[in-house]
């Protein structure tokens, strides 16, 4: 029998296509103006992850971009709530467009997502499914670092 080789932190995750990662990227955050999520690795003796993006709506209009879980460039008038745990963005209409809550446990952290993101071509790139997130197109499902931008 062949040993494989946990890509699980054993101090904080999320849960992406029904396995735990360390950390994860959709899309190029190199890139100046196409779609991106990047769930960073939360390192030990923190507790906070962060997320970077640039979001677009169902019709591939650009929303805003995140940078460290601040919005900076918001031309789609979103919302930010900051909650326990976590945060919340809103549509300017009130629905929600992306919400991430850490949950401690004994032994580490698990932070969930939720939400429907698109890119620039209306595509879905990550939906809720279950207790975690289900992504689609070019993806990094693995991050072991904190992500160093090229």
């Amino acid at each position: 029998m062949k040993d494989t080789e946990s890509l699980i932190s054993a101090h904080h995750n999320y849960l992406v296509n029904n396995v735990l990662t360390p950390g994860f990227i959709l899309g190029d955050p190199s890139s100046k103006d196409t779609f991106y999520l990047l769930a960073d690795v939360v390192l030990p003796g923190e507790s906070t992850p962060r997320f970077s993006a640039r979001l677009f709506d169902n019709r591939g209009c650009f929303l805003l971009e995140l940078d460290w879980n601040r919005i900076r460039r918001n031309s789609g008038r979103c919302p930010y709530q900051s909650l326990p745990g976590g945060f919340r963005i809103l549509y300017d209409s009130g629905d929600p467009l992306l919400s991430v809550r850490t949950e401690s446990f004994p032994n580490g952290y698990l932070t969930h997502i939720q939400g429907k993101l698109y890119d620039q071509n209306a595509k879905v790139r990550m939906e809720t499914s279950y207790a975690g997130i289900r992504v689609y197109g070019e993806a990094q499902l693995s991050i072991q670092v904190p992500y160093q931008p090229k």
